[in-house]
């Protein structure tokens, strides 16, 4: 299997640093929920990729003289999802007296990262472009949403089994003959699609339409019967969100949670459980899965930024211009995005 390229490079890192965590290799956060595996051992483990990460970085900063160098900093997702609840008095497995290195945890690691960046800009030169970047912000997740249980409830998904409490994962128990939506994944909802899926129930167009409405204006009044809050703060359409050839395979409704709210497993997993929602009792207690408007991502950069409301998409064209590709290449790839600043 191929995991680098050049083919050889990947052979060429371990010979001149030894053997490293490849990315894609998942750190151990479930064994942390099912408390198999202690927090102190995943933080070792965390420590670890990041010193491997940032001596791969330093080697290829010291042989860069010209070009693109990318380097991807996992450990910080992985420690705010494992240690949010220790800085969020209102999630469900906050402990008041937890150790105070656990509390500090998040702030600690952003330290690290902190100077692992004051290393970098003092390598680099004065004309290089140093870009910072994070896809997404964080905050509590706190109540696990059930999102199949919801359209049931409603009247848009049924059940082989009328009588039955729940069904179960990978939608193994849904009558498709009458289901008019489903979900699977965390916030996207479906039209039971004449023509798109296999049993489809529901005609394309103005029936469709009907139904993606009547599903909106009602999800949008959800409210917590634990809290009274509400569980979505915004819902957005297939077309609002996704474009290109395969736009239509996406889901039709896609749903912005609140703070504190998030789609559960089992809903990514396609099953219908009794309960609308429950407190997320695992260790994984911080998520990004939120409306994308409450919890965006930073965008830090050497150069001033001009442009206003940056965003992700802005990326690609900024690399573009900044390496000297002339702007009516880059308009003729008809990217998404434009430049962050002007070259001079």
């Amino acid at each position: 299997t191929l995991i680098s390229y050049p083919s050889g490079y990947s052979e060429d890192i371990s010979k001149a640093l030894g053997l490293y965590y490849t990315q894609g290799m998942p750190m151990d956060t479930w064994a942390v929920n099912e408390k198999i595996l202690s927090e102190d051992a995943l933080l070792e483990q965390a420590n670890s990729v990041l010193n491997e990460t940032e001596k791969m970085l330093n080697h290829e900063l010291n042989q860069l003289k010209k070009g693109l160098l990318f380097c991807y900093f996992q450990s910080s997702d992985i420690i705010q999802h494992m240690f949010w609840r220790y800085i969020d008095p209102k999630h469900p497995l906050h402990e008041k007296d937890a150790p105070a290195r656990y509390k500090d945890m998040i702030y600690q690691w952003y330290e690290k990262l902190d100077k692992i960046l004051g290393n970098v800009l003092k390598e680099i030169g004065s004309s290089d472009t140093l870009i910072v970047l994070s896809d997404h912000g964080f905050d509590s997740f706190r109540r696990a949403v059930h999102i199949n249980t919801w359209l049931r409830k409603n009247g848009f998904l049924f059940l082989m089994d009328p009588g039955a409490k729940s069904g179960r994962e990978l939608l193994h128990d849904i009558d498709w003959l009458k289901t008019k939506a489903y979900a699977i994944g965390f916030g996207g909802i479906y039209i039971n699609r004449l023509g798109r899926e296999p049993k489809g129930i529901v005609n394309p167009g103005k029936e469709t339409e009907k139904i993606k409405h009547e599903i909106i204006a009602k999800i949008k009044k959800w409210k917590d019967d634990k809290s009274n809050a509400a569980v979505i703060n915004n819902v957005y359409t297939r077309e609002e969100i996704f474009w290109g050839p395969y736009a239509d395979q996406t889901p039709d409704i896609y749903l912005g949670f609140n703070i504190g709210y998030r789609a559960s497993w089992q809903t990514a997993l396609g099953a219908v459980p009794e309960i609308l929602i429950e407190d997320n009792l695992k260790k994984w207690s911080g998520s990004h899965l939120f409306d994308p408007v409450l919890i965006p991502g930073i965008i830090f950069a050497n150069k001033k930024i001009t442009k206003d409301d940056p965003s992700i998409y802005d990326i690609v064209p900024t690399i573009l211009k900044t390496i000297g590709l002339a702007d009516e290449k880059i308009k003729h790839m008809k990217l998404d995005g434009t430049s962050l600043w002007e070259i001079k």
